[in-house]
């Protein structure tokens, strides 16, 4: 342990990320559930589950940043042990320590404290032997632990192996024995097995290949129907699918589907989808098609109101998320957003957008976030993204401009109504007086009968429209 600063002094150039426990579990889970492919029993070391599931992952020592494979019953895969090693320490750049065993503690023991990598013992005696010049920490212990058996003269697991087994439990308590065991074999350990996340799709090879469109899109309408079948029968809802059409020529075509809420809902799916899966275009003959549903979702099943009522929240609610997502096909999921009021006197401060499809408002089509400190007739139904500058002359300050210069037009004013005195909310605390000054807001009308928001800027006596009542 040392200093940051001395360390980045010894080591110039250095890379410094902040330790964050959940990300780097999180990121390890991932890494595991990668190595399923290489055996089907794969698990994360017994204290980071633990600390995992306890919620206490920034009590945990790096050294228990670890990945178990068992290798049991998969010699015919990867054949000898030492060339599967070589090549599992090549997919991670040699920047890995492995070890193989036939415990867990022992594989355990020499993976972190081995001289050599990959440290081989493929027999229990083998083990022995190889966890023998090991220090006793290498055994999973408590510090107190190897301190007391420090005092007693006991450095390594070798000479722990000559103290009699019965004595070491009543000396220096349990956990000792216990661990000595696992590391043995004479004690069976657990592996916490890593699950990987179930996906769901639905997949189909044609012989001889689909070359009428009719076809191609009879088969994209099954598939479809068969995966939401599923879904339904799992409780389960979608918020985008993937359709992957390969051809003759093992070329691949990809389309997503994106959902603005989560549905398994057939009907309104196949309303939604049919228009976009006529309009795509089939080149060749297609020899296989795969659809995969992405961003699931747990569904609720809810009871229908025995009387019938003129309005019903969980309908309009179901309606609002079907919209959504007809936008979402055909306009592109990145251009549907929500507008939201915001209890804010300042123009560009009382509303904002937010994306439809990562919003995790209220299901229903509700736009109020606070109770808005104005009436919404008192604002102009198009406001301006930026205030757009005019050249106008005011008998008073405190009057409505006679005319103003607006997008090189003259356009003389006939009423005008005001001022409204809009300055900075210093009670939020944020920096809005850098960037808002005090403004005088006009409700001017023009001859043509258009009604146009004007403000004059207090601080550079400068004129802007702001909005316009359309």
């Amino acid at each position: 342990m040392m200093a940051l600063p001395l360390a980045q002094a010894l080591a110039p150039g250095s890379y410094v990320e902040p330790f964050d426990p959940v990300r780097d579990c999180r990121a390890l889970y991932k890494l595991a559930v990668w190595c399923l492919r290489f055996s089907p029993l794969v698990g994360l070391d017994s204290e980071l589950y633990s600390a995992r599931k306890r919620g206490e992952l920034a009590s945990v020592a790096a050294l228990h940043y670890g990945i178990t494979i068992d290798l049991t019953g998969t010699q015919k895969i990867h054949g000898d042990t030492a060339s599967f090693c070589k090549r599992l320490a090549k997919l991670f750049k040699d920047r890995s320590r492995i070890a193989v065993a036939p415990t867990i503690g022992g594989a355990w023991a020499l993976s972190r404290y081995a001289t050599t990598t990959p440290c081989i013992a493929p027999s229990l005696p083998a083990l022995i032997e190889a966890l023998k010049p090991l220090q006793t920490r290498a055994l999973r212990i408590e510090p107190n632990c190897v301190e007391r058996l420090t005092d007693i003269g006991v450095y390594t697991i070798e000479d722990l192996l000559e103290l009699p087994r019965h004595t070491l439990g009543q000396r220096f308590g349990k956990p000792l024995l216990y661990r000595l065991s696992q590391a043995l074999g004479s004690l069976e350990e657990r592996l916490h097995t890593v699950t990987p996340p179930q996906r769901y799709e639905r997949h189909k090879i044609f012989e001889p290949p689909l070359s009428h469109r009719r076809a191609i899109t009879i088969a994209i309408e099954q598939l479809f129907l068969e995966l939401i079948r599923e879904l339904r029968a799992a409780q389960l809802s979608a918020r985008s699918f993937i359709l992957t059409l390969e051809d003759t020529n093992a070329q691949c075509s990809h389309k997503e589907f994106p959902l603005a809420s989560a549905t398994n809902d057939t009907k309104h799916l196949t309303a939604i989808i049919q228009p976009v899966i006529d309009a795509m275009r089939f080149c060749g003959e297609i020899h296989a098609i795969r659809l995969q549903a992405r961003f699931m979702g747990q569904t609720t099943h809810e009871q229908r109101s025995f009387t019938a009522r003129s309005y019903d929240p969980t309908e309009v609610a179901r309606s609002y998320k079907e919209l959504l997502n007809s936008f979402s096909i055909r306009i592109g999921k990145d251009r549907v957003s929500i507008a939201t009021l915001h209890h804010s006197y300042v123009p560009e401060h009382s509303f904002s957008y937010t994306s439809a499809l990562t919003s995790t408002a209220s299901n229903t089509p509700s736009v109020m976030e606070h109770a808005v400190p104005y009436n919404l007739k008192e604002r102009p139904s198009t406001l301006f993204a930026k205030p757009e500058p005019i050249t106008t002359i005011a008998m008073l300050p405190d009057k409505p401009p006679s005319f103003i210069q607006w997008r090189s037009s003259h356009l003389p004013i006939i009423y005008g109504m005001g001022p409204e005195r809009i300055a900075p909310e210093w009670w939020r605390g944020d920096p809005q007086r850098e960037t808002f000054s005090t403004r005088d807001y006009f409700t001017v009308q023009d001859r043509s009968g258009r009604w146009l928001w004007v403000f004059r800027d207090q601080q550079t006596q400068e004129w802007f429209v702001h909005g316009i009542w359309q």
